[in-house]
């Protein structure tokens, strides 16, 4: 009973993370019509940064949010410039595509971690891998077939963004367990804040936002981006495995679709929509087929009561 319980309240987390960072794509889209990527994310990543600090004086965790020792500092500081560079990217080609393709262009992340891995931790790719790389690689294809110049500019920026966001997984992948969640949640949020705030400042790129109206659209993008969309997953990973919780966090692109619907009331061409479920596919088969494959491994796995699998401590995680 207390695990399914578990299993329950995880699935509910992981829905909650798809549901918010999809609502929140939606409401930066609007943002982004009145100022600049760089303005965006550096007010964005602040506020979400004030609202961990809050949460966690509510929590009665306010020291261990705060808390963190001189290595981990450097380290959140090295993993904040590698995100500062991938959301750069993922948010210039929101500026150009709509929520929910940019949403399906970004499930290319697990692909381009899974590369990473092979190139800097000597991990081999699995047949199961290569074939979900085919197929990711058919909707790609698909979804740039006659596409326009401002699609086409979306396409790189997110497989730009996948990368150097795999590139931050690949290095955060065996520090889990070493910095508390809301210490590096509001630790990445505050440099990557002041890093834009001070490459916007140098180029001329950053203003200061009078309107209160897209205050308030950046105090609740903050709130589903950076604070309940990877807070939501990470409560997610702490009751279910991390397999579970990737495969329901991957319905973000429906819920960006809708939400964009709703809030916009605009959607993607029916070819964008089709190479994004192709993407999605890919991405589902390799996570399948590679979990059934670690089932049939003595020592990879162990199985819980409710018929979980857990990952070895080391296994892929997204912080």
């Amino acid at each position: 009973m207390i695990d399914r319980s578990r299993r329950i309240h995880g699935d509910i987390w992981s829905t909650v993370s798809a549901l918010a960072t999809g609502i929140g794509l939606a409401i930066a889209k609007i943002i982004l019509e009145s100022v600049s990527t760089i303005t965006l994310n550096g007010y964005m990543f602040f506020l979400g940064a004030l609202i961990i600090l809050a949460d966690g004086a509510l929590s009665r965790n306010f020291i261990r949010t705060v808390t963190v020792r001189p290595a981990q500092l450097a380290f959140l500081f090295l993993v904040a410039l590698l995100f500062t560079a991938a959301t750069f990217c993922l948010y210039s080609a929101l500026a150009l595509a709509e929520p929910a393709t940019v949403s399906f262009l970004s499930r290319i992340e697990l692909v381009a971690t899974l590369i990473l891995a092979t190139a800097f931790l000597k991990e081999k790719i699995s047949l199961a891998e290569l074939a979900g790389f085919i197929v990711v690689v058919f909707g790609l294809l698909l979804m740039r077939y006659q596409a326009s110049v401002e699609l086409s500019r979306a396409v790189v920026l997110v497989v730009t963004a996948s990368f150097l966001f795999g590139a931050a997984e690949v290095l955060t992948k065996y520090k889990i367990d070493w910095i508390n969640h809301r210490a590096f949640i509001f630790y990445r949020g505050l440099f990557m804040s002041a890093i834009y705030i001070a490459l916007g400042l140098a180029i001329g790129r950053i203003v200061w936002i009078t309107d209160l109206r897209l205050w308030g659209l950046l105090v609740l993008a903050a709130f589903f981006l950076p604070y309940l969309g990877r807070l939501g997953y990470l409560k997610a990973m702490q009751n279910i495995t991390v397999s579970r919780a990737s495969i329901i966090v991957q319905s973000q692109p429906l819920f960006a679709a809708a939400a964009t619907l709703v809030i916009i009331g605009t959607f993607p061409p029916a070819r964008e929509v089709a190479g994004g479920l192709l993407i999605i596919g890919g991405v589902l088969l390799i996570m399948y087929l590679e979990r059934m494959g670690r089932t049939k491994l003595t020592g990879g796995a162990t199985k819980t009561d409710s018929g979980d699998t857990i990952r070895p401590m080391n296994s892929r995680r997204r912080l």
